[in-house]
């Protein structure tokens, strides 16, 4: 046999020892970061579903066979339901994790920490060092929870504890100082159940209560059966207007938002209402039964009228506060002074007498809305008080469509915008305040390639200049100034006028010159001229368009608060704007003006009707919308835009006539 000696030098004999140790501390690193990674993933783990308040998730993760300690036993079931209880009571969200970390201490443990930041229902709360450890139980890291897991203070007989202040919700008051929307009172109406009796006298008392209260008995004995009701309990039902005698039922006081003006001004303020569950998802900050904005500005100032609740939030542990977590003064709403004159709000509204229409009343010069009106309308302390399902019905189902705020609606504008055509084309030297166009009849076209579509008009004159043509409101005058003018300058001085910016807190679409944008056809443009084609704006559009008119050529934005200004834009020449104004006093002192009727007044004043036709063909009946601009031309004290639906502009000069004498 042959054998054979192999002989390794010191040198290779060194090498392989290094190689040797390079390898076992390879591996054992490699160990050790894939533990780190595992328990960096349970840490991950545990403070995602944390954050996310996913509790089943969280206890995946969590060492069950570990939740008793010496003041606290829990089940996996129960440490559930107790992070959801009291993280429900603190209303906690949008949790965020800051600064975890995990550090080894034994073979089969680390420490984790971490800090979280979160909202509660009395605003922001940072809660530093959250401490555990993460443990190696039956060969996978789970986490050891503990009551200090919920909050680091706390124990195993502790509890949080939340109290809630409710601030006093600001009001909206007019220019004067008075009431829009104010903090009032109201009758509550509420059962004793000792006074009710029993058998068949409670079953008849309950539908005499129903009957007189829009309340089914189900529910009123639903109220009965509450735990905490004795015989000799007040136990409410709703707010009520009437009071009447009943078996059983007696009356208090109770504080409730009012809306003195009512119907007057319901799509202006709007209403509040108690918080529903959407909106506490909205704002956490908010509990059951507090108030909040629903439309109109109760909505849109819900922030600065509501204030924040104040309260503490503070961790008790038999009897005593051994931690406060949060505590917070309550911070009143603010009361909003807006430009609104309550008294001309209320005499505008009474002068549609229920025909569906709005009035925009606004001060010129500044912008300041004095009217905002919207007819017809609902009451806003019905929503307040608990409106029924049938008063709700009634309004919903209403072909008058109550909760339409009409000012904020599109209309085609009409003859009113043949002012706007005017100061166009005089900017662009189209025409003079002294041009004078010659028309014969009552129907015009341009050309034979119109086929049988014409602009029509009604009043019939053989030669027109400007301020004649507006005092008729001559269609054929103004579709053919337009056409003259060209569709790319007529687009360019129009634009300015429908490109409104206002910073308003009112939601409305914005206007329109036509479908595409552009006036891609002759009889579009001769059409939008005179205020009809596919020419929309809302009445509030219109009423700030029109004060370019006054101010010199610049458009004065509308605002809503009297603690606030709003700009304006150069959109006419002065001279253009003045020579616009001085005609439409024409429409008013000449005895066949379209406004002639506001002579009556004795005063001067600026004045354009228009009448909008809603009809799909020519030559047929149709629908119309009547529209009056009328501007106090001595003191610019006021430019009003009123909507009728279904009337002549002529008619909403009668309409108006009343409330415009009550403004001098």
């Amino acid at each position: 046999m042959n054998t054979k000696t192999v002989l390794i030098g010191v040198g290779a004999v060194a090498a392989a020892a290094v190689i040797g140790v390079g390898g076992v501390w390879a591996y054992r690193n490699h160990v050790r970061q894939a533990e780190e990674a595992a328990v960096r993933t349970v840490a991950t783990t545990y403070t995602q579903a944390f954050a996310k308040r996913q509790y089943r998730k969280l206890a995946t993760v969590v060492d069950t066979g570990q939740l008793k300690g010496p003041d606290y036993q829990y089940t996996k079931k129960t440490m559930i339901a107790r992070n959801q209880a009291v993280f429900d009571r603190v209303g906690a969200s949008d949790i965020k994790i800051q600064k975890l970390a995990v550090k080894k201490l034994t073979k089969t443990e680390y420490s984790m920490r971490f800090n979280a930041k979160m909202t509660t229902k009395l605003g922001p709360l940072t809660v530093t060092d959250y401490t555990t450890t993460i443990r190696k139980v039956k060969g996978q890291w789970r986490v050891r929870w503990l009551p200090a897991m919920l909050f680091p203070q706390m124990s195993g007989t502790a509890t949080v504890q939340l109290t809630h202040t409710t601030p006093t919700r600001g009001e909206l008051l007019d220019r004067n100082g008075s009431p829009l929307a104010a903090n009032g009172t109201a009758k509550e109406a509420g059962m004793v159940r000792g006074q009710l009796g029993t058998g068949q006298t409670l079953t008849d008392n309950l539908t005499q209560i129903s009957a007189a209260f829009s309340v089914p008995v189900s529910t009123l004995q639903q109220l009965l059966a509450q735990g905490w009701v004795t015989d000799e309990n007040f136990v409410p039902i709703k707010t009520v207007t009437a009071t009447p005698t009943l078996t059983g039922v007696t009356y208090q006081t109770v504080s409730q938002r009012t809306y003195p003006l009512g119907e007057a001004a319901a799509q202006l303020t709007g209403y509040v209402g108690e918080v529903s569950a959407d909106d506490l998802k909205q704002h956490p900050t908010l509990q059951a039964g507090d108030q909040i904005g629903k439309a109109g500005l109760e909505r849109a100032y819900n922030t600065q009228l509501a204030g924040k609740a104040g309260g503490s939030l503070t961790i008790v542990d038999q009897n005593k506060v051994v931690s406060t977590l949060i505590a917070r003064k309550k911070q009143d709403g603010k009361t909003i002074r807006l430009t609104i004159d309550a008294d001309k709000q209320a005499k505008a509204y009474a002068a549609l007498a229920g025909q569906k229409g709005a009035v925009v009343t606004l001060a010129p010069k500044t912008g300041q809305l004095l009217t905002l009106v919207s007819a017809p309308s609902y009451d806003p302390n019905k929503f307040v008080a608990g409106i029924s399902q049938a008063d709700y019905d009634a309004y919903a189902n209403s072909q008058d469509t109550p909760f339409t705020s009409r000012f904020l609606q599109r209309y085609a504008p009409g003859s009113t915008f043949k002012m706007i055509t005017a100061g166009v084309a005089l900017d662009n030297g189209t025409i003079t305040p002294t041009t004078t166009r010659t028309i014969a009849g009552l129907k015009w076209q341009k050309a034979s390639s119109w086929g049988d579509y014409y602009v029509t008009r009604l009043h019939e004159a053989a030669s027109e200049t400007m301020a004649q043509a507006l005092a008729h409101s001559d269609n054929i005058w103004f579709a053919q100034t337009a056409l003259k003018m060209g569709s790319t300058a007529y687009l360019k001085g129009v634009t300015p006028f429908l490109t409104q910016k206002s910073a308003l807190p009112l939601t409305q679409p914005a206007a329109q010159l036509s479908n595409t944008g552009k006036l891609a056809s002759d009889i579009l443009l001769a059409d939008t001229a005179y205020g009809q084609g596919q020419l929309l704006m809302t009445p509030l559009q219109q009423a700030t368009a029109y004060t370019a008119l006054v101010n010199d050529g610049n458009m004065q934005l509308p605002t809503l608060r009297l603690d606030q200004s709003a700009k304006t834009t150069q959109v006419l020449k002065a001279t253009s704007a003045a020579a616009v104004k001085a005609a439409l006093l024409t429409v008013v002192s000449a005895s066949d003006g379209t406004a002639h009727g506001l002579a009556s007044l004795n005063h001067q004043i600026a004045a354009k009707t228009g009448t909008a036709e809603l009809k799909t063909k020519q030559n047929t009946a149709g629908e119309t919308n009547g529209f009056l601009m009328a501007e106090d031309a001595e003191a610019d004290s006021y430019l009003m835009l009123a909507l009728v639906e279904g009337v002549q502009g002529t008619d909403v000069v009668t309409t108006m006539t009343p409330y415009l004498s009550s403004l001098y």
